[in-house]
């Protein structure tokens, strides 16, 4: 089954890299070809809110994946301290539930009305294993089924969720929800410590808006020419 989307699938590089030098350097590495970065908590706190300023500054849209997971005036109050920040995404744990995403919702249209929340469902590094030994019963769609729903039902954006649950929840959710796939390994590369994954193709397919791709860029020893490749994939 092909879910075509009106608008084109986009690449967002997850820069996770281990110091500022080697992002900059694959930023420039990358060129005007990329539009989107990821930054996660590593990059965050190793760099800090400036270094978001710096690569907004140079042209590029961030998706921040912080996977904020607290009570929930603690997950309002640290949207609340984003909100000077240039940032476009922003992710939370699903785990969090559903008062928690309701209050993050509301706090994100007064401090962050120009972001979208998204809400992560189950870990693309988690498989069924994983899952069971931390009590949750549910087989891994069914566990994602249902953190997508209340997500969506209290508010929050978008989903984050593995390639493979794509094709089951865009059927079940509105039109306007955001799906960011992680979890995609171009045809031959390494998987990784990745456990449910796509090629950028299938993912595309499948109904993604964006494909949050890291290793098979920042791996290349020409990143631009693996980016142009992969948006090629998606674009055939």
């Amino acid at each position: 089954m092909s879910l075509m989307l009106d608008s084109k699938t986009e690449v967002i590089l997850a820069l996770d890299v281990e110091s500022r030098t080697k992002a900059e350097k694959i930023l420039v590495a990358t060129g005007e070809k990329l539009k989107w970065v990821k930054i996660g908590l590593q990059t965050y706190l190793r760099d800090g809110p400036n270094f978001l300023h710096e690569i907004s500054t140079g042209g590029k849209e961030i998706f921040l994946d912080l996977k904020l997971h607290d009570i929930p005036n603690t997950m309002v109050k640290a949207i609340e301290s984003l909100s000077d920040l240039p940032i476009k995404m922003l992710t939370l744990h699903s785990t969090a539930g559903p008062e928690a995403l309701e209050k993050c919702a509301i706090a994100a249209k007064q401090f962050l009305p120009n972001t979208k929340l998204l809400a992560v469902t189950v870990l693309t590094s988690m498989n069924q294993n994983n899952l069971t030994s931390i009590g949750v019963e549910n087989k891994i769609p069914d566990q994602v089924d249902r953190l997508a729903k209340m997500a969506i039902d209290s508010n929050i954006d978008g989903i984050v969720c593995s390639p493979l649950e794509l094709m089951r929840l865009r059927p079940i959710l509105p039109d306007s929800t955001t799906f960011v796939t992680p979890g995609i390994r171009p045809a031959g590369s390494a998987t990784g410590d990745q456990k449910r994954v796509m090629t950028p193709y299938q993912a595309a397919q499948a109904g993604a808006n964006f494909l949050v791709i890291g290793r098979p860029i920042l791996a290349s020893s020409n990143p631009e020419f693996a980016l142009s490749e992969i948006q090629a994939e998606i674009d055939k």
